[in-house]
């Protein structure tokens, strides 16, 4: 049987192991080169050539210098893709490895000298060598005295994005991966010098704007790392590496086929795309692209140490990393082109839109061709000549179609009216041609936020619009908000998800927006100016015919820089973004924001029921002074939302079950939940307003109260079309805005109680003073100073706080030297925290009770008297990092489950997680997790608890947890040994069964790696007693009768150490992926101290795609559990059965010292189709168990298998089931398992 499963697994390694250094084709015939097109730019790629012989060039560097001998590359790019020095990077010119790094760098630069175009230079993992930026600035600093170019380099070093327009129809995107890839708190001087993006989140977000921005244009994105690739770090090996796995000759049978299992299937380190952290950055950057809706991307990398061209999900991706050396590559995946050997790709851009690929090689003497692909068609154009020849001034029109408007009854109690009837009304609007309207406009691109459908245009004096279709997408806004994990680009269309999300939205006043400039006007609040118009399909829409035209849309401005002169934005000197005037707040103490202005802004938003109030909902008008200070105003913008009616009993249900559901409310009279209602502008205003007491926040309300008279409310909603204002709903919103208006004074001061809890309080990026003083038992004052000179300057900030309103202040002092102080006295007060950054910085604590000082531990930091106050020094970039979103918040998750097995019964189940997130995070401060289940079967029910709190032991968790097994809680028992007789043909399942009742509780903490690996430590303390039922097993076992305590209860300790790594390339539906356990303690019985055995656990499977489209899959699972000494229960013992491998017995069937079982199954996915309600994708398996246990004195040779299959289904990131049958000696066995994650 062993000799069996090892020719298995050989074999499966083979099958999974078809990569060569030849050069592969999908398609036999190449495509012909368009030799008379004529070409708008040429980008030469070519990466990892940081390998030559002394005083030579490598055979990559050799093909591409003879490929551009006698050519003109005036006007053509070369970039140079990382691992541009092997293996350690540039280390310092006193290395003794210092001559090798710069002959290989040498080799590049001597290129790139005789290159007359612009060459570009981009870091990889090796430039890295051990997160090391310094190796990263010696060798951008060499480059650039080398070739005397200071732009030579990019991104900038720390730094994750270059953006450049090539041409106005070109756009090259660099990114540095690695930077993503990096353990950042090895690196605690990483984004210094990067103005506006501090996380990986805020990378995404300019990515995202990158490809939106940019979505006409041919966008070349350039980074080291593969989104896609089919060679070694894409899981690819030779069949030869599972005799070889390391350089040498001695060949490893078996365990070489392991190791490369390992490394192709478990993403063990950082570079391989198994990896966790690399599959995230590969998954992100892919569907950003996808929901971008760009055409013409394309994915230019290193890396891998071949030639690659693949086309997967839509997306094109270059892989040109052999410069230097050779690498295994496979045309699985979807490449249709590899070739292990060295050379680099050349990519035309071409006039007319298309761009074609070709790849070239060394033949020992020249450059050769290897591949030539049109990786990008010619844009299709739209057919004009069906358009027609005029237009109608006026349109009737409506939002929505008759049958997404009429409802039943029942619908509209369950989710209420909302505005649903005004998105079926027609309107009479003005039809809008675009080449008369504002005079004239063209359109830039297609745009749009979470759920709009939009067109950027521009009038002749460069002056930009919006053009947003009031229909809006909501495939769009599920992808953002709900399913960010997974792509849903298709699969949600025409389902009823989509069609209830459409509902979802009329719950906005389709129109709300046409009253909100009079309203603003009236309290001196900036605004837009919105406008509806029918759009037809038209000429002047040209390609964007195809997906827009023929519906209502809304024209408003744009607020930037051509919109200067506006009155409704305050005629200011420049309008800057949220992004801006965050980082310009750090710069320097100049810049301001008119906080009095922005609250009242933010009255405005409560006032008119605006939830949706993130930084891309406000620009900011810039004023500059005589003396040179610089006030910021907001120009509130994106008015989707306002008078949101979140009716019916759905909703009702929802808020009084799940917290932020809150934030979808009635509009009524009183604002009753403002925390939930303005959780999206809530970090904006602790940043932004952090002068702000509760007096401010109040005058506003009062200035909005005293301003805005009913009769101006009145007449701004006859703004409204003409249809549309006689509605019913036109005047319950004017009453309710009455009274909410009546109101506003209230609702500001509960909006403040709630704010107020948390403040955020942030110095400058210059040298400072920051000083707290405790005044009385109540207050604590907090003041920032300019440093200059070592005497206090300018006021950065000052406020006193009030113990009872702020419980908890956050001080960043963000870069350069600082001074802090603390004086005063107080028994209790205000919880600080005192973020240091950057650079040295002084600490002065003379009364340090309640005072947190984080900082950085590899920095020299100077601390004076820390007298009471706590010290917290750590390189963690989370902890040391300044992000304007970060905050004391809270989510709570309710996860049902159902199941079925015949042991127990059908199965319920749920599991409460309250999440916690602070200051400390690891990923979250705290997380409470309650379980509960019932089993019908057996009437037993179990409770759980864990916790797990961070912050405490620096980069471990802390983890309490216990357990309750009610007494008729069951477990099987069928005695020890691997023979043990079933007896269910002659005694019923009772026979077998045992009520186990469990008291457990413990401590322990938890290690979480950052790529997929946890280290748990844990001690726990355990009661166990067994209910003593007549006529059961159990009563007749010999230890029963022998042991006259053997019914009693029983308290054991449990030391357990536990070690689990896992990396799939998708969590739904694995196609490749591994998981490595090993688990093991001690445990000793406490009534009997001798009593004391040791158990481990290992566990190790594989995922592995056996066909090309990656439907076919073998899952391999092997398992043990080995016991050091005798003195176990039995429910402490190794066991196999239905839930510990295997599937065709009974649960507990077998009990033993040692335990061992391999399971294999062979998965295959169809294609994912649309349900009723949302997308499924269905799977089927078949497969089997092989196992056994031992005992001491069991001479069994017998191994017992089982065979089965099942169904699996899953939707997106919502709901999973699986449905098995698996026969075995106990008979056929029919299991389900059912969960949901909301």
């Amino acid at each position: 049987m062993l000799k069996n499963n090892i020719l298995l697994l050989i074999v499966v390694c083979l099958l999974a192991s078809c990569a060569s250094y030849n050069a592969q084709y999908k398609e036999e015939e190449l495509e012909q080169y368009p030799t008379g097109s004529p070409v708008e730019k040429s980008i030469y790629l070519i990466g990892d050539v940081g390998y030559s012989p002394l005083g030579g060039k490598s055979d990559g560097l050799l093909s591409l210098e003879s490929y551009l001998e006698g050519k003109d590359t005036s006007k053509e790019y070369l970039v140079f893709l990382g691992d541009n020095i092997y293996p350690t990077g540039m280390p310092a010119v006193d290395d003794e490895f210092r001559p090798t790094a710069e002959n290989h760098l040498d080799a590049q630069i001597d290129v790139a000298r005789g290159f007359k175009g612009k060459s570009l230079f981009i870091p990889g993992n090796h430039d890295y060598y051990n997160e090391n930026l310094v190796n990263v600035e010696r060798e951008k600093k060499y480059i650039e005295e080398a070739l005397e170019d200071d732009d030579i380099w990019q991104p900038k070093v720390g730094c994750p994005l270059e953006s450049r327009e090539i041409t106005p129809n070109i756009q090259l995107v660099i990114v540095d991966s690695q930077w993503y890839l990096s353990k950042w708190d090895d690196i605690p001087t990483i984004n210094d010098d990067c103005d506006q993006i501090k996380t990986r989140e805020q990378f995404f977000l300019a990515m995202e704007d990158e490809f939106k921005r940019n979505q006409d244009k041919t966008i070349i994105v350039a980074q080291h790392h593969p989104i896609f690739t089919n060679g070694v770090h894409g899981g690819q090996y030779a069949a030869i590496k599972h005799l070889f796995p390391t350089q040498g000759k001695l060949p490893i049978p078996i365990l070489g086929s392991l190791v490369s299992l390992i490394r192709t299937s478990g993403g063990v380190s950082a570079q391989d795309k198994q990896n966790k952290r690399y599959q995230e950055f590969a998954d992100r950057m892919t569907r950003l692209a996808i929901a971008s809706k760009a055409p013409r991307i394309i994915f230019s990398s290193g890396h891998e140490h071949t030639l690659q061209y693949i086309e997967n999900s839509g997306i094109r991706q270059i892989v040109s990393g052999s410069g230097a050396k050779q690498g295994y590559a496979s045309l699985s995946n979807d490449a249709l082109f590899v070739y292990g050997g060295k050379g680099f790709a050349r990519m035309d851009v071409m006039q007319d839109g298309s761009s074609w690929l070709q790849y070239y090689g060394w033949d020992g003497e020249n450059h050769k061709l290897l591949y030539t692909k049109k990786a990008i068609e010619q844009p299709k154009s739209f057919d004009l000549d069906s358009l027609p020849e005029s237009y109608s001034a006026f349109a009737k029109a409506n939002i929505y179609e008759d049958e997404r408007t009429e409802k039943s009854e029942v619908f509209k109690g369950l989710w209420g009216k909302k505005y649903r009837k005004l998105y079926g009304d027609k309107i009479n609007a003005k039809v809008g041609l675009l080449d008369t309207l504002k005079g004239g406009l063209k359109v830039l691109r297609a745009s749009g936020g979470i759920e709009t459908r939009s067109l950027r245009l521009q009038d002749s004096d460069g002056r930009e619009y919006n053009l947003r279709a009031l229909k809006k997408s909501s495939v769009q806004f599920l992808q953002k908000t709900v399913f960010n994990e997974t792509d849903i680009s298709v699969g949600f269309d025409n389902t009823g998800a989509e069609n209830l999300l459409y509902d979802f939205y009329t719950a906005a006043h389709p129109y709300g927006a046409l009253v909100i400039p009079d309203l603003a006007a009236s309290i001196d609040v900036f605004h837009t100016n919105p406008e509806i118009y029918y759009i037809p399909k038209q000429i002047s829409l040209g390609q964007y015919n195809d997906d827009y035209g023929d519906e209502l849309y809304m024209l408003v401005e744009r607020p930037e820089d051509n919109f200067k002169d506006l009155e409704s934005f305050g005629k200011p000197q420049d309008i800057r973004s949220t992004e801006d005037v965050l980082e310009r707040l750090r710069r320097d103490e100049k810049y301001k924001v008119d906080e009095a202005s922005y609250l009242r802004a933010r009255m405005f938003d409560m006032l008119i029921g605006d939830w949706d109030r993130g930084k891309d909902q406000w620009r900011w008008a810039e004023f500059e002074s005589a003396g040179g200070n610089v006030t910021y105003k907001p120009i509130p913008r994106d008015r989707d939302q306002v008078f949101s009616n979140f009716d019916g009993a759905v909703f009702a249900t929802l808020r009084t079950l799940v917290g932020i559901t809150n934030q979808f409310a009635t509009y009524d009279g009183t604002l009753s939940n403002t925390k939930w209602f303005n959780t999206s502008a809530t970090y904006l205003d602790r940043n932004l307003a952090q002068g702000a007491d509760m007096d401010a926040w109040v005058a506003q309300a009062r200035y909005i109260q005293e301003n805005l008279s009913d009769e101006d409310i009145e007449a701004a909603f006859k703004k409204l079309p003409a249809e549309i204002y006689p509605d019913p709903s036109t005047q319950l919103i004017i009453d309710s805005m009455k009274e909410r208006r009546d109101n506003l004074v209230e609702i500001a001061e509960r909006y403040y109680g709630v704010l107020s809890r948390l403040a955020i309080v942030t110095g400058t990026d210059k040298d400072d003073f920051i000083e707290i003083n405790r005044v009385g038992k109540d207050l604590t004052e907090v003041a920032i100073y300019r440093n200059k000179g070592g005497e206090k300057a300018d006021v950065v900030f000052q406020r006193t706080f009030n113990r009872e309103n702020t419980k908890e202040i956050w001080i960043y002092a963000l870069d350069d030297d600082d001074i802090i102080n603390a004086t005063g006295d107080a028994n209790n007060p205000i919880k600080v925290r005192v973020i240091g950054g950057q650079n040295n910085d002084i600490y002065d604590i003379k009364s340090g009770r309640k005072i947190t000082v984080h900082d950085q531990k590899a920095k020299e930091n100077t601390f004076i008297e820390m007298e009471d106050a706590v010290k917290r020094l750590s390189n963690r970039y989370e902890v040391n990092t300044y992000d304007p979103k970060k905050a004391i918040q809270a989510s709570n998750i309710l996860t049902p489950a159902v199941g079925f097995n015949p042991d127990d019964g059908l199965r319920l189940a749920v599991q409460n997680t309250y999440t916690v997130d602070g200051f400390n995070r690891n990923p979250h401060t705290r997380v409470h997790k309650v379980t509960a289940g019932y089993f019908f079967g057996t009437e037993g029910y179990t409770i759980g608890y864990e916790g797990e709190f961070a912050g405490i032991l620096n980069k471990m968790n802390v983890l309490l947890f216990g357990k309750w097994n009610g007494p008729t809680f069951t477990e099987n028992f069928f005695g020890f040994g691997n023979e043990t007789p079933n007896l269910d043909d002659d005694r019923t399942y009772d026979y077998n069964r045992v009520r186990l009742s469990t008291y457990s509780a413990g401590a322990g903490a938890v290690y979480r790696g950052e790529y997929g690996s946890n280290l748990r430590l844990s001690m726990t303390v355990e009661g166990n007693q067994i209910n003593e039922d007549r006529n059961r097993f159990i009563t007749e076992f010999p230890g029963s009768q022998t042991d006259p305590e053997y019914f009693d209860r029983k308290w054991f300790g449990d030391v357990n150490v536990t070690y689990n790594y896992s990396s799939f390339d998708n969590n739904q539906n694995p196609t490749r992926g591994m998981i490595f356990e090993i688990n093991n303690g001690i445990i000793g019985n406490f009534q009997e101290l001798g009593d004391t055995f040791y158990y481990f656990k290992p566990k190790m499977g594989f995922y592995n795609a056996l066909t090309q489209d990656r439907k076919v899959v073998l899952r391999t699972l092997a398992q043990s559990h080995i016991i050091v000494g005798t003195d176990y229960e039995f429910y402490q013992s190794a066991q196999l059965g239905q839930l510990t491998g295997l599937r065709g017995y009974r649960t507990q069937r077998f009990s033993g010292q040692r335990s061992f079982v391999t399971s294999a199954d062979v998965r295959y996915s169809f294609d994912e189709f649309k349900s009723g309600l949302v997308p499924l994708q269905v799977g089927v398996f078949v497969g089997g168990d092989v196992g056994r246990v031992w005992i001491s004195d069991d001479f069994s040779q017998r191994w017992h298998n089982d065979y089965g299959g099942g169904i699996w289904v899953n939707s997106a990131e919502a709901i999973g089931a699986t449905f098995n049958l698996f026969h075995g000696e106990d008979g056929l066995r029919f299991s389900f398992q059912v969960g949901f994650n909301f």
